[in-house]
């Protein structure tokens, strides 16, 4: 696989002007940068120069993992705190840790324990009611083709990882934030992925009220792998534009994440009667289903499976616009009162 593939901007590709950063840099104030500068942009077929603030870049962990005819790439960036950056510890500016360009293969230069310890942010203090909120996406890419493929998923290891608030006075959890697993080869080649989240998401929590002192924290990336011999994963070190919003609501992006859903191997039929997506301006949800249908209503639940929104089906308006805050939507079709078929959307 070609190397320009394997930390590749799905949608997106930047080239940095004027934002000259020496790669000797690492754990510095680099990821609070305060110059200006310039991006040259590729977003599809077309191309543009524009300016971006300081304040609209943030540093990233990227994690790959290299399988015989697949590669997985997952992407975390905009860690925020009531809305303030975070910064990432053990960070340096460009690098490619466990990955040797003379072999063009990974490496163990890191081990997996080692790797979990130093994807971490920095410590910073929390108190109950705090929002903390960050950015993940993730793709796999079938080596044969070279393309995104939810088809033909071959890997003989287990991937997984979880994003966790730790107390950094004695290393102890104190939340999980989410948790993305994906098992090996299926008889079909379909990826049977285990998540609350679709591929891409802002995942956002508020720290529990119960929690009445002030108290120093980090936020931890755990990536973990089962099987025979598996390999090293991959991590990239890098700053990119603060993009969520925009790949949130990018029809090629939902596009792909919508298909993965429908073909996880794990979640039973993958057909269903019902489509929706997330919307940014104005905040919703746009909810719609097949004519004719054998569906009775819809609903419209939380991440805490409290019902938001429910109607009847056939909807007086089809499709409807449902006015809902940012966040994790769970979408069902139901028939005579049980589930039929789930969705999971997020509105940006």
């Amino acid at each position: 696989m070609k190397k320009n593939l394997r930390f590749f901007g799905l949608i997106i590709c930047f080239v940095v002007l004027g934002f000259s950063i020496s790669s000797a840099q690492c754990d510095s104030l680099v990821q609070a940068h305060t110059s200006p500068g310039y991006v040259w942009g590729r977003i599809g077929a077309y191309a543009d120069t524009m300016f971006v603030a300081p304040e609209e870049w943030a540093p990233y962990f990227k994690f790959g993992y290299e399988a015989d005819s697949s590669y997985s790439e997952w992407f975390f960036s905009e860690f925020l705190l009531n809305r303030n950056k975070l910064y990432l510890s053990d960070w340096c500016i460009n690098r490619i840790v466990n990955y040797d360009s003379v072999t063009d293969s990974p490496i163990e230069e890191w081990s997996a324990a080692e790797m979990r310890n130093r994807s971490i942010t920095r410590t910073f203090p929390v108190i109950g009611g705090d929002t903390l909120q960050f950015f993940r996406r993730l793709v796999f890419v079938d080596r044969l083709t070279s393309s995104l493929s939810h088809s033909r998923y071959v890997n003989a290891n287990g991937l997984s990882f979880s994003v966790e608030l730790v107390n950094n006075a004695n290393g102890m959890r104190l939340m999980l934030l989410d948790s993305f697993a994906i098992a090996t080869t299926t008889d079909n080649k379909r990826p049977c992925i285990r998540s609350w989240f679709p591929m891409g998401a802002r995942v956002r929590h508020a720290v529990p009220t119960s929690l009445t002192d002030t108290t120093y924290v980090f936020i931890r990336i755990n990536t973990w792998t089962t099987g025979a011999s598996p390999k090293p994963f991959i991590r990239h070190d890098g700053m990119q534009m603060m993009l969520s919003t925009f790949q949130l609501t990018n029809s090629d992006f939902t596009a792909y994440s919508d298909s993965v859903e429908a073909n996880n191997n794990c979640g039973g039929d993958g057909s269903c009667e019902v489509s929706a997506s997330g919307t940014y301006e104005p905040s919703g949800v746009i909810v719609s289903h097949t004519i004719p249908t054998d569906l009775t209503s819809i609903e419209i639940h939380d991440i805490d499976g409290s019902l938001v929104w429910s109607s009847s089906v056939p909807l007086v308006t089809n499709p409807t616009f449902v006015a809902e805050s940012s966040g994790l939507k769970i979408i069902l079709g139901m028939s005579g009162g049980s589930v039929v078929c789930t969705r999971k959307i997020i509105v940006p």
